[in-house]
């Protein structure tokens, strides 16, 4: 998965900044407050064209949620942006008693989130923002899968009035949407149609769905997986992941994030109420922070979420 071996690596993180800046032209209430990580989330273009409307609060992300909520009481839609270890962690308690329980128009975009952070070690691995941001009564949740998901999320997002956490990553990561199927919150996309097992998951991870499939097919018996993208966590589309599970009995979910309150314990809940019991599997980590390596790849083999892990799962569920 690097830029070398696919040329068809793109970074997220752009993708998010160039959208904000085109949509900007066309809506003037459009506001970006900034933590003092401009660059980072690809946010100076923005900064450049629209300095009225962008609101550099520092290093101070309590009080940054408190101006994003002010602004959107006064009708403004407003992205307030930082790191996910940052924003929604360290401000959450701002998030929710002022923007979620006003339920405000302020789209918290969390980047840097996941194991993919690698080189920048635990403090910034954020891998409880889903289960943070998805408790909030109000708070929708969508982790796009690409550069194009991004696109699409943050341009619907621009219109919705309602309260929302975006989750980013931080390298650029391979390109797997159809630019012709839109977004639509509260939707599950099928990536590709399957019969023996069903992979969820949200955000690029679901990469290696796609790797490991291209090995079984070659294998005797070969395995046929049904990927779905799960980038709308919140509200979450549970009639296609069941539709799915009834056909394969046997359900995988894959996530860059704690195990615990993460998709796989949302989706076990609601399989649990529907009297439905496939073969289940959660690759997630597991009760333990991040650590620094050369790259994700790495940590997603230690922390049991990598391609191999995928593979052994299939096998063993199978």
């Amino acid at each position: 998965m690097n830029s070398h071996s696919n040329p068809n690596i793109q970074s997220i993180r752009q993708a998010f900044g160039q959208t904000i800046d085109q949509l900007a032209k066309n809506n003037p209430k459009l506001y970006v407050v900034s933590m003092d990580l401009k660059s980072s989330l690809s946010l100076s273009d923005f900064a450049t064209h629209y300095p009225a409307r962008f609101v550099e609060c520092g290093i101070a992300e309590a009080n940054a949620a408190g101006v994003a909520a002010g602004l959107a009481k006064s009708g403004k839609t407003v992205f307030l942006c930082s790191f996910a270890c940052f924003s929604p962690a360290i401000n959450w308690a701002v998030i929710r008693q002022s923007i979620c329980y006003n339920n405000l128009d302020v789209k918290i975009v969390g980047s840097h989130s996941g194991l993919m952070t690698a080189e920048l070690g635990a403090t910034h691995q954020s891998l409880e923002d889903i289960a943070l941001m998805t408790t909030l009564p109000n708070m929708e949740v969508f982790a796009p899968l690409d550069t194009i998901e991004t696109q699409k999320i943050t341009s619907v997002l621009a219109k919705s009035r309602r309260p929302a956490y975006l989750r980013l990553v931080r390298p650029s990561t391979p390109v797997l949407s159809n630019p012709k199927f839109p977004f639509t919150i509260g939707k599950s996309q099928i990536l590709k149609k399957g019969k023996d097992v069903t992979i969820i998951g949200y955000g690029p991870i679901l990469y290696q769905a796609f790797e490991v499939q291209s090995i079984f097919q070659n294998q005797k018996p070969s395995i046929s997986l049904e990927i779905i993208n799960c980038s709308s966590v919140k509200p979450l589309d549970f009639d296609t992941i069941l539709k799915s599970v009834k056909k394969t009995k046997r359900l995988i979910c894959l996530e860059d994030h704690q195990k615990n309150g993460g998709l796989g314990q949302i989706v076990a809940s609601l399989f649990l109420s529907s009297k439905i019991h496939p073969k289940f599997i959660h690759l997630g980590v597991n009760n333990q922070f991040g650590r620094s390596a050369k790259n994700y790849q790495q940590l997603y083999n230690y922390y049991g979420i990598g391609k191999n892990n995928l593979m052994s799962a299939i096998k063993k569920i199978i």
